[in-house]
């Protein structure tokens, strides 16, 4: 089965109708969705006028059978520390959120789907193309 590790910024356009991502969210792939990127969900929720209709939307999609929770462990602790030398090392900075998902992405050896451009400029992240 197919699967992909999902960013903030791909969720939000799926949510808003973005055409370019209807064909990755399906029950037949996998989407593993980092607790730093419900995290910022929630914070955009929380200041934004529609927080319960977007909550219950959001829960509806973590309570898919092929959606999958994952959190910060020892490995992508690791990983964040190369990524983070790297990018330093160019002169790339990114935000620390980004890091700890591109993180997440890269101890699954799953693609990332991201709007981003930032994610560019890590070492031997996937990037989904849309």
């Amino acid at each position: 089965m197919q699967s992909f590790t999902l960013d903030t910024s791909a969720y939000s356009a799926f949510n808003r109708g973005d055409d370019r991502l209807r064909d990755w969210f399906k029950a037949e792939i996998d989407i593993v969705v980092p607790s730093i990127v419900i995290g910022e969900l929630r914070a955009g929720f929380a200041a934004g006028s529609q927080r319960k209709v977007n909550e219950d939307l959001l829960q509806r999609f973590l309570d898919s059978p092929n959606v999958s929770i994952e959190t910060i462990s020892d490995g992508a602790t690791k990983i964040y520390a190369e990524i983070y030398l790297s990018l330093r090392a160019k002169g790339k900075p990114i935000g620390t959120n980004d890091m700890w998902i591109a993180a997440i992405a890269l101890m699954l050896d799953n693609k990332l789907l991201t709007l981003d451009k930032g994610f560019e400029h890590i070492p031997d992240l996937m990037l989904v193309s849309i």
